[in-house]
């Protein structure tokens, strides 16, 4: 098998495009779709000061890689949901991998806004989601960290499969405002507000997991284990059984969202008024945002749970 470009030994066959390629110009393919991203969408420019969600799974940790490859000052920002053995290894990992790209890493602890318990906990307090409980903190305080910091950009690890799913999800259910959200760059809405951005919206998970293996850049291969059942893996799940079938469908599929949104989803509504948290200041559609609502929830359960015990 050769590789379609240069007529050497293939490495590597990409599924979804039928596409032999030897190793350097699998690298240069994949890095020219996140160049694409970028400019498809005007995410940002070298002049930006950006800051990369890092998870420590390989989404997060290659586009990190990709990003400073390509020249752009990309920092990196974990958040801790907790404490423990895997979230300790977690950070290791992430920090170790810092150091080899000469990244600068922020490391922000969830549990000081929680009262020392971990999303896990507080979400089981609460009788919440632990996904969607978890996911709520994640954006509050990669928004917070990068207002505060300074950061133009916030960059998240979302795959094309990630977007696919989520956008038939979003169509199957008739869910008008999400499906409007759906596109790769959230613009900034409020002073603060920062803006968010998707580079990998044109690479297949599959590509994305290639590319770490071959580069060698570590990452972690566990799945968090309160995402099992989530809805969004069903539609997932239906999308790469029609890919089988039908190779490129999932990228045919997102970028006909792409190319008729404004066409087939056109905004008719009165946009929803963006409002200042009267406690923390930052962007709600209430008096009170969600995070600030959970804490104050939060600190009256732990009270009565004090006084009951004591």
């Amino acid at each position: 098998m050769k590789c379609k470009i240069c007529k050497k030994e293939a490495s590597v066959k990409l599924k979804h495009y039928n596409l032999p390629l030897c190793e350097e110009h699998f690298y240069e393919f994949f890095e020219k779709r996140v160049r694409k991203a970028i400019g498809k969408f005007k995410m940002f420019s070298k002049e930006d000061k950006i800051l990369v969600a890092v998870s420590g799974g390989k989404d997060s940790m290659v586009i990190w890689y990709v990003l400073k490859k390509l020249g752009y000052k990309a920092e990196g920002l974990f958040i801790r949901l907790g404490n423990g053995v895997m979230i300790d290894r977690t950070q290791e990992i992430i920090e170790n991998f810092a150091e080899s790209i000469e990244g600068k890493l922020i490391v922000e602890d969830a549990t000081k806004y929680l009262y020392g318990l971990s999303t896990f906990e507080a979400a089981r307090i609460l009788r919440r989601s632990t996904c969607s409980f978890c996911g709520m903190v994640k954006r509050y305080l990669m928004n917070k960290v990068a207002v505060e910091m300074g950061y133009d950009v916030l960059v998240t690890g979302h795959n094309l499969d990630d977007e696919a799913s989520q956008l038939l999800g979003n169509i199957l259910h008739w869910q008008k405002g999400y499906i409007l959200r759906s596109w790769p760059v959230l613009e900034k809405t409020h002073e603060k507000f920062v803006k968010k951005v998707k580079p990998l919206v044109l690479n297949y998970e599959d590509d994305i997991r290639l590319y770490a293996e071959m580069k060698k850049i570590p990452f972690l291969r566990e799945t968090c284990p309160f995402s099992i059942g989530a809805t969004s893996k069903i539609y997932k799940k239906m999308l790469l059984t029609l890919e089988e079938e039908q190779r490129g469908a999932i990228l045919s599929f997102y970028m006909g969202y792409v190319r008729e949104k404004d066409k087939f989803f056109k905004e008719d509504e009165e946009p929803v008024e963006i409002k200042s948290c009267e406690v923390c200041g930052y962007p709600t559609t209430s008096n009170v945002c969600y995070f600030c609502r959970s804490r104050q929830k939060l600190k009256v359960k732990l009270e009565k749970r004090q006084k009951a015990e004591g």
